[in-house]
């Protein structure tokens, strides 16, 4: 078993190496008027290292997980009409969805990968503030923007699910229409807003 110590110095090296690389090979990029800026951190990496370290369940896996974080925290900051760059992602969410490119594209580095992504996903992003309200079903709850919830049920209601108004409530009329979509869908169908499910609902064309 590795541990977290061994595991972190390990990840220190191989950011120092990549960085030294990089420097070597490219020069060092700081931002200019053409847009480029200097990278940090975990997003230096390439997806062959992220993929062994998410394979081994490292504190260098967690580490790159804090920086994705920090990553989206700077976007919300800076980017022009940007309350929550993700609308209802979570981090374990958007890390799958790296693994899973990383499976077939080894040599791409894990900021390009994820500047791609959240390119793609910036025209649903929260322009403005919007409160949480958190849905509760058993023992599942989830925190969730009433943003999104009302996009929810405007998707629900174009596919002719949802009959009731975009009250951002996530009411027993939202739940059977879930539950329907969910069916049409191929999944489980528990009426909770799951990741999987707001995926397929909001991002997969209709």
């Amino acid at each position: 078993m590795i541990s977290l110590d061994s595991a972190k110095r390990r990840f220190v090296v191989v950011i120092l190496l990549v960085t030294i690389s990089l420097l070597i090979t490219q020069g060092a990029v700081a931002a200019d008027s053409k847009g480029q800026f200097g990278i940090r951190g975990a997003g230096l990496i390439t997806c062959a290292i992220y993929e062994k370290e998410r394979e081994a369940k490292s504190e260098a896996y967690l580490m790159t997980a804090g920086w994705i974080d920090g990553y989206i925290s700077g976007s919300n900051q800076y980017a022009p009409e940007t309350y929550d760059l993700l609308s209802f992602e979570t981090t374990e969410l958007l890390t799958a969805i790296l693994a899973k490119h990383c499976q077939t594209h080894p040599k791409d580095r894990v900021f390009a990968v994820l500047k791609s992504l959240f390119e793609k996903l910036h025209q649903d992003r929260l322009q403005s503030l919007s409160q949480k309200t958190e849905v509760a079903m058993g023992e599942r709850k989830v925190s969730l923007y009433v943003e999104v919830l009302k996009r929810v049920q405007e998707k629900l209601a174009a596919r002719g699910l949802y009959k009731g108004k975009m009250t951002g409530d996530y009411d027993q009329p939202t739940i059977d229409a879930m539950k329907a979509f969910q069916t049409s869908a191929k999944l489980k169908a528990t009426g909770f807003p799951d990741q999987l499910t707001l995926w397929q609902l909001l991002r997969a064309p209709n």
